[in-house]
């Protein structure tokens, strides 16, 4: 379930090598196309194996984020490695190491080419539909300890990718669907968003909202006393921590559940406690 090889924003391809070996990060193994590395994202304290990468696809996968992990392609990577940088930023910043590397290459006279911009891969939505028909999503649930989690907004989502040859690539996961229309999936190597990111929420209560950062973390604590009687609204990414404050303004009682360990949340603690001190935080 690994996606089709994303490029950055010029014709001449970083690699997730390359890029980690820039940021400083060199693999503790290889075997071929894979390269291992311990943590990137967090503190490092041994050589355990943390980050996956297959240099051929260009794809990532790190499993310290928490029961899913997390992965995708370079621009994926790039988001989660420099969360609090814009798109155009994060381009710069690879633009940048990019640059480096031809004129490394330069300095062997090799002749440059010109070079435009070109697209980043668009996945499309083919279909959804319930779970218990497709034996990998199924078999992913399962081993993931989600099976007997997931209720009816987990759905089976298909989606697709047609390359600039013209050629379609077909996937498949698990999933949920935003509130802007799009869908956050789950498969075995790839975490991410199909079509436009966006909070989920589930409306119960006008007086009472919890707050999860993911779907999961909701599943897993769905029958706490507190929530039978709740609202629901699920992140889904750090970035609507801002957006997530302004809509709690309007419940008498706001529920935060959080792991502020993970990559973006470490200060949505405080950013709760200074906008809505009210608010009752309860650890993931």
């Amino acid at each position: 379930m690994t996606p089709n090889k994303n490029k950055t924003p010029s014709n001449e391809p970083i690699t997730l090598v390359s890029l980690l070996k820039a940021l400083g990060q060199e693999p503790i193994s290889t075997n071929g196309d894979e390269f291992w590395y311990a943590s990137v994202f967090g503190k490092r304290t041994d050589n355990k194996i943390v980050l996956t990468v297959n240099n051929r696809l260009n794809t990532w996968f790190d499993s310290s984020f928490g029961l899913l992990g997390k992965g995708g392609n370079l621009m994926d990577f790039a988001r989660t490695y420099w969360a609090d940088l814009s798109t155009d930023e994060i381009g710069e910043r690879l633009q940048e190491i990019l640059n480096k590397e031809l004129r490394v290459a330069n300095r062997k006279d090799r002749p440059r080419r010109k070079r435009k911009a070109t697209k980043i891969p668009h996945y499309e939505i083919d279909n959804t539909g319930p779970l218990g028909y497709n034996r990998e999503i199924t078999d992913f649930l399962m081993e993931s300890g989600l099976w007997e989690l997931a209720d009816l907004n987990i759905q089976e989502v298909y989606y697709y990718v047609i390359d600039q040859k013209g050629n379609r690539k077909d996937f498949c996961a698990a999933g949920w669907p935003t509130e802007n229309g799009g869908w956050e999936v789950r498969a075995q190597n790839y975490t991410g968003c199909i079509g436009p990111k966006g909070m989920t929420s589930i409306s119960v209560s006008e007086n009472v909202l919890a707050i999860f950062p993911d779907y999961v973390d909701y599943l897993k604590r769905r029958h706490d006393k507190y929530l039978h009687y709740a609202s629901v609204l699920i992140l889904n990414h750090p970035d609507f921590l801002s957006a997530s404050v302004k809509r709690a303004r309007h419940f008498e009682r706001v529920l935060f559940y959080v792991d502020d360990t993970r990559i973006g949340y470490q200060s949505a603690r405080d950013v709760f406690n200074d906008k809505l001190p009210d608010t009752e935080v309860i650890p993931l």
